[in-house]
């Protein structure tokens, strides 16, 4: 049976932002950075090696799809994280080509007027389900062996309602597929 391998990508912004002082700002020809800024995390089930790390290997079968998701450590307030590609780097190629996927799903969140929020929730009333954003990047695995591939992302910066692109960079992580 085929199945959904969610990865979720927390990118450390704040540390990566000052520790490159001069990322590209062309996303052709993104700054390689260390594994030490993003966190990666997927069901156990799926996991060969680097669950929580930048060097995040799992494994998955011929008819899965993978779906990668970026935030940074904020949530994506003020500094925000944002997968521009998924691409393939080495080995062998075992997931067709990524695409991009933007939904609006219905989320529960706690109350329904911005503010504070009583801890802790309580209760059906408690709770809305309120449209969101989900924006993800995809590919079906699609032949058995091992792929190591980029993750290229870009970081914005939110400020004063202007959007700034503070760089592009990318890392390598591995997927091996049966």
């Amino acid at each position: 049976m085929s199945e959904i391998i969610d990865i979720e990508i927390v990118v450390d912004v704040n540390n990566l932002i000052a520790n490159t002082p001069n990322p590209s700002t062309n996303p052709a020809n993104p700054t390689w950075v260390g594994h030490n800024y993003a966190y990666m995390i997927a069901a156990n089930e799926y996991v060969k090696s680097g669950q929580a790390t930048g060097d995040l290997s799992i494994s998955a079968d011929v008819g899965d799809t993978i779906r990668w998701r970026m935030v940074s450590q904020s949530g994506n307030t003020g500094y925000s994280a944002n997968i521009t590609n998924i691409a393939y780097l080495s080995g062998g190629k075992v997931t067709a080509d990524t695409e991009g996927k933007l939904i609006q799903p219905q989320t529960p969140v706690p109350g329904t007027v911005p503010g504070t929020i009583a801890l802790p929730p309580s209760g059906a009333q408690a709770y809305a389900a309120t449209q969101q954003y989900d924006f993800y990047v995809q590919a079906d695995v699609v032949t058995g062996g091992q792929e190591n591939y980029s993750v290229l992302f870009e970081v914005l910066y939110y400020h004063g309602g202007t959007l700034t692109v503070k760089g592009y960079f990318a890392w390598d992580p591995a997927i091996t597929a049966s």
